[in-house]
């Protein structure tokens, strides 16, 4: 599995918050300051480096980090990222970095936190020079804004996942495969703060997952939010034979006499009569993924990640990535 490593220097907590979102969004990953970093951590395959903004300057610890493994580094995948008051001088702060990286290594700014009465005696000597020198305003901010830190790192995750992806035709047939040969999954349900997870059972066919239902607290959320999220996966007994699939997509909530109900409900080999003996009215949730995530530690074997993704934004099961 694909693996990450972020290295970041702070002192008063801001920037070692954006690290660990980094770092679970993007696992499985190991988060070390520089003096902590280890030879075995050269083996990730991306690096995330983050440092505050102090004083217009980048964290000495990281300078150096960069400096001193830089070498090595430019033959990584590499993503910068600061902490920072004046967020719209940003990514120049970092162009000391790009100059031992390469300018083509991504950066991006994050707004930073201060907190005047945390500061230390010499760090808020230097800010009241700096504030004197420059006009900036000494006193209590937070800009820091962490839909954008996850947004950033699951554009970065997406980025990982182009490494070692299977050829588009036999990811899909893996993919149909999979799904085909078995029937029992947990549908994922949300609006707002409320979340539900519901294990069900559906069918597949032509692209599409269909789960059928009298009704219940699930369509409270699916009327609210037409998206859903399914998980189906394989009983393991070790990390060596971990296999399961995760879909999301768009969803359809077919009531009877509704386009796609009767049609629905004959892929289920429901006849007529059957479904007028019924006691209550049979609903069909209809999920057209447009994304799918297939997770199989057997693809090591094949020199391929184990972690595939396929995305479409044309609801079906074909990606949007190649392998390069």
């Amino acid at each position: 599995m694909l693996r990450t490593c972020v290295v970041y220097e702070s002192k008063y907590g801001t920037t070692a918050e954006v690290a660990r979102a980094f770092a679970l969004v993007l696992g499985p990953s190991r988060m070390c300051r520089p003096e902590m970093f280890s030879e075995d951590l050269k083996s990730s395959d991306l690096f995330v480096i983050g440092t505050p903004i102090y004083n217009g300057e980048v964290a000495p610890s990281i300078r150096r980090f960069v400096e001193t493994n830089a070498s090595w580094l430019r033959e990584k995948p590499v993503a910068l990222f600061c902490t920072c008051i004046k967020l719209h001088k940003g990514r120049t702060y970092l162009t000391e970095l790009h100059t031992f990286l390469g300018d083509e290594v991504p950066a991006v700014a994050f707004g930073g936190r201060l907190r005047t009465a945390d500061l230390d005696r010499d760090d808020r000597n230097a800010l009241t020079f700096y504030a004197k020198r420059t006009g900036f305003i000494l006193q209590d901010r937070d800009l820091l804004d962490m839909k954008a830190v996850a947004a950033y790192a699951l554009a970065l995750r997406e980025r990982l996942e182009c490494i070692d992806l299977m050829p588009e035709k036999e990811l899909r047939a893996r993919a149909d495969r999979f799904l085909r040969t078995h029937s029992e999954c947990v549908l994922a349900t949300g609006h707002g703060r409320a979340v539900r997870a519901t294990p069900v059972d559906y069918l597949y066919a032509d692209g599409r997952i269909y789960i059928y239902s009298e009704g219940g607290a699930k369509f409270a959320y699916l009327v609210q939010n037409p998206r859903a999220s399914v998980a189906i996966y394989d009983h393991h007994t070790s990390m060596e034979d971990v296999r399961g699939m995760q879909l999301t997509g768009g969803v359809e909530v077919l009531r009877p006499g509704e386009p796609g109900h009767e049609e629905a409900l004959a892929l289920r080999g429901l006849t007529a009569d059957e479904i007028a003996a019924f006691p209550a009215d049979l609903n069909v949730i209809r999920i057209t993924p447009d994304e799918t995530v297939y997770l199989d530690t057997s693809l090591k074997k094949e020199e391929y990640a184990v972690r595939q993704v396929l995305r479409d934004r044309t609801f079906s099961l074909s990606p949007r990535q190649q392998r390069p």
